[in-house]
């Protein structure tokens, strides 16, 4: 069966690369405006991703905005972080990682950033000839001594943590990528959106950064697309020896349900009538197929799955068929009554006819 050229391309490394085993989302920058203060810092690259040669030293660079209207004096640390079975929840330690405290530092360990103005952090890894497959921990950049608390009581401590992996290029470095389980929400949708979910497991000892499509088609040997999603949209790592959920959503329908925020600023599922999509309404069987790639040693290797689903909207196809039903019924009214307005004109015509060819009948004369 052909597939439709992947779309999104997995990123090449120029190295094998070894790392940890959770997936961190890369984003453009990690930020601190959840705190409750003017405390506000911007952070370029997040996560911190390298690959590095062992017995050489290697110089990062983080980009520091300050955001925020107040002068920060602030500190950078390396600390490790744990993570719970499923890899979604991160809990952030006081401790530095034992692994590698010996061979990082910084440029500025403690550093002052006026509003609005960037400051550039060098973080030195020198790691030893002996180092692993690969390294993580966060890098957090906090306030050098804790604000006074406000007119409330409250004491705000503000801090930002930055993901970093490192990879150590070295013989013996594997990256091996599978795909355990992908499936659908329901077997069964009234409207869009449908829901897949992919769980990897990552058995290497390297970084794995899946990308590709699922491509919808409306039956399993069908060469055209109806739509595709992508794999993997928010960039993430999944790292070795543990195992991720990724999910995405089919909603090019009509009509489908979408995520809207309430007056109280909740959300909530609500059915919208796009009816520009009219003829997106979908009824019948489809079939998702996962097209996805990662990178081994320079090469990209696929990983392929399908799974199939049904969209009925019941409703909408019981007001059809009662639409449908008044039709015929409607039809059948006016097709009766012109039958029995003609059988009545032709009965006329008959008895017309009959009056017409009838002999008469001699009148008998009174008698006298």
């Amino acid at each position: 069966m052909s597939h439709p050229r992947i779309r999104t391309r997995l990123t090449r490394f120029a190295l094998p690369l070894a790392v940890i085993a959770l997936l961190i989302s890369a984003v453009p920058f990690a930020s601190a405006a959840d705190v409750p203060s003017d405390f506000n810092l911007q952070i370029t690259p997040s996560p911190l991703v390298a690959t590095v040669k062992p017995g050489v030293k290697t110089q990062l660079e983080l980009k520091i905005h300050n955001n925020g209207s107040g002068t920060e004096n602030l500190k950078i640390e390396p600390r490790a972080f744990t993570l719970n079975s499923d890899s979604t929840n991160v809990n952030l330690l006081d401790t530095t990682p034992p692994n590698i405290a010996s061979w990082i530092s910084f440029s500025q360990p403690k550093f002052t950033v006026l509003p609005g103005q960037w400051v550039t952090q060098q973080v030195s890894l020198n790691v030893p000839k002996d180092a692993g497959f690969s390294y993580s921990f966060a890098l957090v950049i906090s306030r050098q001594s804790d604000p006074k608390p406000t007119s409330g009581g409250r004491l705000i401590k503000g801090s930002v943590a930055i993901f970093t992996l490192v990879n150590i290029d070295r013989p013996g470095a594997t990256s091996n990528l599978e795909v355990t389980e992908f499936k659908v929400g329901r077997n069964m949708y009234e409207y869009l959106p449908a829901t897949f979910s992919i769980h990897f497991r990552n058995n290497g000892n390297t970084i794995a950064q899946p990308y590709g499509n699922i491509f919808i088609q409306h039956s399993g040997d069908s060469h055209s697309a109806l739509g595709s999603l992508d794999v993997n949209e928010t960039k993430g790592y999944i790292l070795p020896g543990t195992e991720r959920t990724i999910t995405a959503a089919w909603n090019d329908g009509f009509p489908a349900y979408q995520e809207v925020k309430n007056a109280d600023g909740t959300t909530s599922q609500k059915l919208v009538w796009n009816w520009a999509k009219l003829s997106q309404l979908r009824i019948g069987r489809y079939t998702a197929h996962l097209v996805a790639v990662y990178n081994q040693a320079g090469r990209d290797v696929p990983i392929e799955g399908s799974v199939s689903f049904w969209v009925v909207p019941w409703k909408i196809l019981l007001v059809l068929l009662a639409i449908a039903l008044l039709v015929l019924f409607a039809l059948f009214m006016i097709v009766r009554m012109i039958v029995r307005a003609i059988k009545k004109r032709h009965k006329r015509r008959q008895e017309k006819k009959a009056e017409k060819t009838a002999p008469k009948t001699p009148e008998t004369p009174a008698e006298g």
